[in-house]
């Protein structure tokens, strides 16, 4: 053989290799590249993302090789290349818009609004990062040139086999070494099975660990997450706060001796025992045991205040705390401060966005399978929710959007949820308004052109998903902020935190028509307003995708946000005329954590609605009940403090609080049951088996 062929032949031999360990570093270069984009620390789990990212990589190298055909091989080895990079610069975004990973399902669920609703915030996300899309697509480009340019990408019939054994082997080495060091270590594992979520999982161990662990809980299951700790609901070791002494062995002799009136359960009468004789399936009987294991909430002295009075139930887009001020937004100052005050009340971020923050709010529940979660439910029984409640009892219903009718599905949800009727534009509310071609449109346009729908129907239980206050914030492409924009002027921040403040004041001039035309009619002492934000203003957040240079967020706060609970933090309004009338001296302030799974179960004790305590994942706010906030990364807020699960680090409501390690494993027992039960609930249509099936 001549020198020149021989040298040919190891070119070849050489390019081969090339081919199969491209895939590898591919993944890898991906992987960071996404964490570096996302801002999240490369270092975090390092070693089990990289074993996991050459697993992956050496199954993508392996597949063209079971093709002859060099040519064939190429295009096999590029679409590969293209729709792993494209998965990329689409989770990329996603997380850069709503701050989580989406999965692919939510995506695809919210792809129609994007591209229609959000098209302006779409193309500024893509023209914005315009550098992070090339640097996303880099492997694919790469390789491109390498097949262009002098890659032949052939491979003798004999070196196949070789290659396929040897990376086979790769695969399976790397695939197992990645799950022993997650296995080896609490937290990793705790992220990797016990507690899994999608966005913590792809944060955690890359995109492609987290998409492949999707599928496999979705389709296989998870035990370990599924499994439920059957414990009775008191707290060993309580904590002791700074200043606190345990008194508990003490009396005073002076005090006169009250005894307390006696409260019944929020329950109902489900007969758990012939449930449980007739259930084969073991991991549904453990749900049967988890539930007919608990007690239950106790009614309390607010156990049917509002029983017979209308309820108007809102979903305030990108609403916050901070939007709330005595002079700025008086209407909506006098519902947050008169009567019930929540001052530590939280909206998490439910691992979407509107759509799961609604689910939370009406189901009191976990939406565990991201913006699919409400279509999963309503094939299922709905009874649980105060819509289908209140109108059991006889009630108007009708919910309202002011935004395109079937986004996230709403024409196939919301009707099922307890609403005779809904509108969004496109199926009717279009021509209540005098602008629903304006995007966002205005709130104040869609009550005053809606109330007259019901405010002569009493009893009425109304629905309202607002977005006037939905990004982005400027004074010039935001109608609504550009309409109430010298409202704010002077006020000290940014033109893009005023924007936002100017926006959210059309909600507050629709609060103020609403509370106005309720006096007129003589009904509101009759009324209920109640209104929770549907996620945080994530369209403040330093990115592309909003056009924000700077960390808007943090301006509007007054401090950065270094954990879910800082930027969760929300308000809840619980407003009724006959609150004012009765402590309008001495408002009813509720200091520990609530958050919006506790809306739903706190509806149904207030209004006086027979429902069952022991199905939900929130709990009725006034009960006497541990307050406990959770999140869907598995951490969690109680009157002590904050905990990270991820990270197991505890941070102390005040300095000085300590707990113990018992005190937070029992927590973290109830939180993963809750989660677990919510999960159940959509894999098992677990309230039709319950309940019965419900009405068609």
């Amino acid at each position: 053989m001549s020198e020149e062929i021989k040298k040919s032949s190891l070119k070849e031999k050489a390019l081969d290799a090339v081919s199969v360990l491209y895939m590898p570093f591919a993944v890898f270069y991906l992987e960071a590249a996404l964490r570096i984009k996302c801002g999240i620390d490369l270092m975090q789990f390092f070693w089990p993302t990289i074993l996991f990212s050459a697993g992956f990589g050496f199954l993508f190298g392996v597949i063209p090789l079971f093709f002859d055909n060099g040519k064939l091989r190429k295009i096999i080895a590029s679409v590969i290349l293209f729709l792993l990079c494209l998965y990329f610069t689409v989770e990329a975004f996603v997380r850069g818009s709503y701050q989580v990973f989406m999965t692919v399902e939510s995506i695809l669920q919210g792809t129609g609004g994007v591209l229609t609703d959000f098209s302006d915030a779409f193309l500024q996300a893509v023209t914005g990062g315009f550098w992070a899309i090339i640097a996303m697509f880099l492997p694919f480009i790469v390789f491109i040139l390498l097949i262009t340019v002098k890659f032949e990408y052939k491979i003798g019939a004999q070196t196949k086999s070789s290659v396929l054994i040897a990376m086979a082997l790769l695969l399976f080495v790397f695939s197992i070494a990645g799950a022993k060091t997650v296995r080896s270590d609490p937290a990793m594992l705790g992220v990797y099975r016990d507690a899994y979520n999608f966005d913590n999982a792809v944060s955690s161990f890359g995109l492609m660990t987290g998409t492949r662990l999707d599928i496999q809980y979705e389709y296989l299951g998870n035990p370990a997450a599924e499994k439920f700790v059957i414990e009775e609901p008191i707290f060993p070791a309580e904590p002791i706060s700074p200043g606190e002494t345990d008194n508990s062995s003490e009396t005073d002799s002076s005090a006169e001796e009250e005894l307390p009136a006696e409260y019944g359960y929020n329950i109902l009468d489900i007969d758990f025992e012939s449930i449980i004789a007739e259930t084969t399936d073991p991991s549904l009987l453990n749900v049967h045991n988890y539930i007919s294991s608990l007690s239950g909430t106790k009614q309390n002295e607010y156990t049917g205040l509002f029983e017979g009075k209308n309820l108007i139930l809102i979903a305030a887009e990108s609403f916050s705390a901070e939007v709330i001020d005595p002079e700025l937004t008086p209407t909506l100052y006098r519902l947050a401060n008169n009567g019930f005050v929540f001052s530590d009340y939280y909206q998490p971020t439910w691992g979407g966005s509107t759509s799961t923050g609604e689910y939370s709010i009406f189901t009191g529940l976990v939406p565990t399978s991201g913006v699919s979660s409400l279509l999963k439910l309503v094939d299922g029984n709905t009874d649980f929710t105060i819509g289908n409640l209140l109108m059991d009892k006889g009630y108007f219903s009708a919910s309202y959007h002011n935004g395109t009718y079937d986004y996230y599905s709403r024409h196939l949800t919301h009707t099922k949820l307890g609403y005779e009727t809904y509108e969004g534009f496109g199926n009717g509310l279009e021509n209540k308004v005098t602008k629903p071609n304006v995007w966002p449109a205005s709130d104040l346009e869609m009550i005053e052109g809606t109330l007259p729908d019901y405010i002569s129907k009493e009893p009425f239980s109304i629905y309202y998903m607002s977005v006037s206050g939905h990004g982005f914030y400027t004074d010039f492409n935001q109608p609504m902020a550009s309409k109430n924009y010298d409202y704010v002027k002077d006020l000290d921040y940014s033109t893009t935190v005023k924007s936002y403040i100017a926006a959210n004041l059309e909600f507050e001039f629709a609060m103020a028509y609403l509370v106005e035309e309720l006096e007129k009619a003589g009904i509101a002492d009759d009324t209920v307003i109640v209104i929770s934000s549907d996620h945080y203003p994530y369209a403040l957040e330093k990115g592309e995708a909003w056009g924000n240079e700077e960390d808007y967020l943090a301006e509007l706060y007054g401090y950065p946000v270094t954990n879910n609970m800082e930027r969760d933090h929300n308000a809840l309004i619980i407003w009724s005329g006959c609150l004012e009338n009765e402590y309008s001296d001495t408002a009813v302030e509720i200091s520990e954590p609530t958050y919006s799974l506790d809306i739903l179960p706190t509806l149904c004790n207030l209004f006086g609605v027979p429902y069952d305590s022991r199905l939900l994942a929130g709990q009725d706010i006034f009960s006497d009940a541990e307050r406990i906030a959770i999140w869907p990364e598995y951490n969690w807020k109680t009157k002590y403090g904050y905990y990270n699960f991820t990270t197991k680090k505890f941070i102390p409501s005040e300095e000085g609080t300590e707990v113990t390690d018992e005190y937070i494993e029992h927590i973290n027992n109830i939180v993963k049951n809750r989660i677990a039960f919510s999960k159940a609930v959509l894999n098992y249509n677990y309230f039709e088996i319950i309940l019965g099936e419900k009405e068609k």
